[in-house]
């Protein structure tokens, strides 16, 4: 069980750290300097992908108490429906906010919830593969 926690905590922190780490990038090549780029990327990822990043949390979280842990591509599933979570908040409370469609809130969500997937894909990656390698059993057939 605690590598199953030490695996959830590694997806977690990997997947956040590669998030700013995208994010930050991309603000800065839209012409932020580097610490105003790495505010705006925090800010768009927790305050604009924090629904997802819970939903994405609770549902690694379920499939590990329930003994299955989620392996790599049911981490990179639960990764889509959290930021489809996410996306879908975002329209409801903006359009709630705003009285219609709130383009700037959508387009904070779209651009936190695609670096958030890539950086899942990157972590799931570097975690699942190679930091944490499946032990791989020897069959000893006679």
């Amino acid at each position: 069980m605690s590598r199953t926690v030490g695996k959830i905590v590694l997806d977690v922190l990997v997947t956040v750290a590669l998030s700013l780490v995208i994010l930050s990038t991309w603000r800065w090549m839209a012409g932020s300097t580097l610490g105003d780029g790495f505010g705006e990327a925090a800010q768009r990822l927790f305050l604009f992908m924090d629904i997802g990043l819970l939903v994405w949390l609770i549902l690694i979280a379920v499939a590990a108490v329930r003994r299955k842990p989620a392996g790599a591509g049911l981490t990179l599933v639960f990764g889509a429906v959290g930021a489809l979570a996410n996306l879908i908040t975002v329209i409801i409370v903006g359009y709630v906010q705003q009285g219609g469609w709130a383009e700037q809130f959508i387009l904070f969500a779209v651009e936190a919830g695609s670096a958030f997937l890539i950086a899942a894909v990157v972590a799931v990656l570097l975690v699942h593969r190679l930091i944490l390698k499946p032990s791989q059993t020897v069959n000893s057939r006679p």
